[in-house]
């Protein structure tokens, strides 16, 4: 039985469904949908690491409230706004207009919005002191600006060369659901927490 147009059309249904909802409803659209993927990337995430450790999964609840509450305020109050601003004031695909939008995004946007606050709420709402924020956050903060940039450079330049601006946010949401795997087991690497110590200790040496 060939189950390819039947998945097709409910794959349409559902599209339809998400623009109308945008369309009525943007920004709640926009954060209940990067909310879900948010969600569905740290509990993976999560997955992975118990895989790693030969050990059962047993989500950590609060882990994953902050994760996702950070996906849905980013996705509504964050990505979405600039995604539309960026689209009204450079609205051509050129390869100008591409470049000045990707160099926008991933070197001014994402080191000092995005990283900041993701740091900040992930750890505020897990209940570390501002201190520890800040100390987590500056032992990390160039190597996960790298780890964004390998990832997103070349995901930025495709969507926003081919994808209308309409469907920017969905196809970064399709790229989050990989990424917020990846930042989740980067963030929450707590051998990367123990090179960056020793990295440091030598440094002191």
């Amino acid at each position: 039985v060939n189950h390819r147009p039947l998945e097709a059309m409910v794959f349409n249904q559902l599209l339809a469904s998400y623009e109308r909802c945008l369309a009525r409803y943007p920004g709640l659209t926009t954060g209940a949908v990067s909310g879900l993927l948010g969600f569905a990337g740290d509990s993976f995430a999560q997955r992975v690491e118990a895989q790693r450790a030969g050990h059962k999964l047993q989500l950590d609840g609060r882990r994953s409230f902050a994760f996702t509450a950070y996906a849905v305020g980013w996705g509504a109050l964050g990505l979405r706004p600039w995604l539309v601003f960026l689209g009204q004031r450079m609205p051509g695909r050129s390869f100008q207009d591409v470049a000045v939008k990707v160099a926008a995004h991933q070197f001014i946007w994402n080191p000092l919005v995005y990283l900041p606050t993701f740091y900040a709420t992930n750890g505020l709402l897990r209940g570390q002191d501002l201190t520890a924020v800040l100390e987590k956050g500056r032992k990390e903060y160039v190597g996960a600006l790298l780890y964004i940039w390998k990832v997103w450079i070349p995901l930025s330049i495709g969507i926003f060369a081919f994808v209308p601006v309409q469907h920017q946010v969905f196809f970064n949401f399709v790229g989050n659901l990989a990424w917020n795997t990846l930042l989740s087991l980067f963030y929450n690497d707590k051998a990367v927490s123990k090179q960056l110590d020793a990295s440091e200790n030598t440094d002191q040496m």
